[in-house]
């Protein structure tokens, strides 16, 4: 009856395994569907998209997770007609444990400018891992109208999540399959010393 048990709670372990592996490809799937969506952010009656690309991984754009700390372009587009008129700001600051993005410490910043293409563009090196927020101020040329947007997002935090789920998950198949062999063995030693002695 042991011996079931232990089976089932190994082949649970790596339907574990395998399930944060199926888990990281079904999360790379789904955000391909739903980029625009979760890479939005309202600014006022508009709509913003952001994008970052790392020189390091190719060509692949990434969304609210920045795989790993380096070089990193930051691309915003503004989209709308009305905010390629206005000043715009861009502005990446530390994410504040307690939510006050002003007080936060300032990573990165693009002064205010106007840009005609809608594209707003910032190349950063981050040093550190982390949760970081981007703000983007904008404001019109008589400063009758200001809009502001918040996007959190983090770098070299996904992968580092995923290998611990893996790492945690192996050592509970081995374990779990070391006391499975165990429990085996002192099976088969108490046979033989039951067969010795009869």
């Amino acid at each position: 009856m042991l011996r079931i048990r232990l089976i089932l709670i190994l082949i649970a372990a790596i339907g574990l395994t395998a399930g944060a592996n199926a888990q990281a490809v079904r999360r790379d799937s789904a955000k391909a569907f739903q980029k625009v969506r979760e890479c939005a952010a309202q600014m006022g009656p508009d709509v913003i998209t952001f994008s970052f690309y790392q020189p390091t991984q190719s060509r692949s754009q990434f969304c609210e997770d920045i795989p790993e700390t380096g070089p990193t372009t930051i691309v915003v587009d503004t989209m709308q007609d009305e905010l390629r008129d206005m000043r715009v700001e861009l502005r990446i600051v530390e994410a504040d444990p307690n939510g006050d993005d002003e007080a936060a410490p300032t990573e990165a910043y693009l002064p205010p400018a106007q840009f005609a293409t809608g594209v707003i563009q910032l190349e950063h090196d981050f040093k550190r891992q982390g949760n970081y927020v981007a703000l983007v101020r904008a404001r019109s040329a008589d400063g009758r109208k200001e809009y502001n947007a918040r996007f959190a997002f983090s770098v070299g935090e996904e992968f580092l999540r995923d290998w611990i789920a893996i790492a945690i998950a192996t050592i509970v198949v081995l374990t779990l399959g070391a006391g499975w062999y165990a429990h085996a063995f002192d099976k088969r030693s108490s046979k033989k010393s039951k067969l010795s002695n009869a």
